[in-house]
């Protein structure tokens, strides 16, 4: 299996693209993580997705309980 583009990766996966630049990075909606500041799962706040330098992608975001203030990042794909 060859090399995926961004856009390829999108396709497949089940979240809707919202916003892309010229870092590789783009906006997703209704990601989920796990906090391990406040031990909650829930979705991710200002998520962005990110490629690594290996390939692979990841969310990258804040904790949307109210008062957390922890990060989250899940690798997606």
């Amino acid at each position: 299996m060859g090399k995926m583009t961004i856009f390829e990766m999108i396709n497949k996966s089940q979240y809707s693209l919202l916003s892309l630049s010229t870092e590789n990075t783009f906006l997703m909606s209704k990601v989920s993580g796990f906090c391990l500041k406040c031990k909650t799962y829930g979705p991710i706040k200002d998520g962005k997705m990110i490629v690594m330098s290996n390939g692979r992608t990841r969310c990258a975001g804040f904790c949307s309980q109210d008062g957390c203030t922890g990060k989250i990042s899940k690798i997606v794909s």
